[in-house]
């Protein structure tokens, strides 16, 4: 069994800043404990789902933007007890570790130092992660060095395609993947750059020659937040024929052989 836990679905400075969605990234529990974007509120939404930082293995950060990396220094600070144990491997975009014009790194030296292994790497290279493997995929983001991935995992792959406007390739770099998770921005005819909205994720899903089990949007910004992403949803699932949910802090979503099952937690505790 493969499980996914998403802390937050919301994405974009005004969602970011209101807080209207939670930013908290998703996790990932296979042969490995790895954790996804953790942007603001990404610890304390972590312990209120009794996922305990300390025992995350993987930190993936897929960009410098502070809806997915806010929270990275402290989540480091977790995997390595303090930074009293070398243990953890973090998985990020040039910018992340090393900043660019616009931007400090969003991890320092002392927390690089406290890992066991750092990854930046390129689209197409593969990061062994216990019994799976990870594939690096490409985006179009403003960003230049955001980084997407492909996780193949003993129960079919799982793909996460972060801020990224549409492409051909996208379609051909995601066939195949059992569920897909993906950042949709934007709805029905409210494209922006950078980003992915409705339409775009249509005509991806329909020019696949195997498509997802089930696609989850996330990352949902104000735009789509206000136009009811739950409509946009059933749009794309009625045109293309994927089971389309929309993300929300609690979701859990259950990769087993033969089916993909959901629930929705409860939160454990407060801080």
């Amino acid at each position: 069994m493969v499980e996914i836990i998403f802390l937050g679905s919301g994405g974009g400075r005004f969602i970011t800043i209101t807080q209207f969605r939670p930013t908290g990234g998703f996790f990932i529990n296979s042969s490995k404990r790895i954790y996804i974007d953790p942007g603001p509120g990404a610890l304390v939404r972590a312990w209120r789902y009794k996922i305990d930082p300390r025992k995350i293995d993987v930190l993936f950060v897929s960009h410098r933007h502070t809806d997915h990396c806010n929270d990275a220094e402290i989540m480091v600070e977790g995997m390595t007890v303090g930074a009293t144990k070398k243990r953890g491997t973090l998985i990020a975009s040039k910018s992340v570790v090393y900043g660019d014009e616009n931007h400090t790194p969003a991890v320092s030296k002392y927390h690089l130092d406290s890992l066991e292994e750092v990854h930046i790497p390129n689209p197409g290279e593969r990061i062994q992660l216990g019994e799976d493997e990870m594939t690096i995929t490409p985006t179009v983001h403003s960003d230049p060095t955001a980084i997407g991935f492909i996780l193949k995992t003993r129960l079919g792959k799982i793909g996460y395609i972060p801020d990224t406007e549409y492409f051909e390739e996208l379609k051909k770099i995601y066939d195949g993947v059992r569920l897909l998770i993906a950042s949709v921005t934007r709805p029905t005819n409210m494209k922006i750059p950078y980003h992915l909205c409705t339409e775009d994720v249509i005509y991806m899903l329909k020019d696949m020659k195997q498509k997802p089990e089930m696609l989850i949007m996330s990352h949902i910004g104000m735009k789509m937040h206000f136009a009811n992403p739950y409509k946009e949803a059933k749009f794309i699932e009625n045109v293309t024929g994927v089971k389309t949910l929309v993300a929300k802090e609690g979701f859990k979503v259950k990769m087993e052989k033969t089916d993909i099952k959901l629930r929705t937690l409860r939160p454990a505790r407060e801080l």
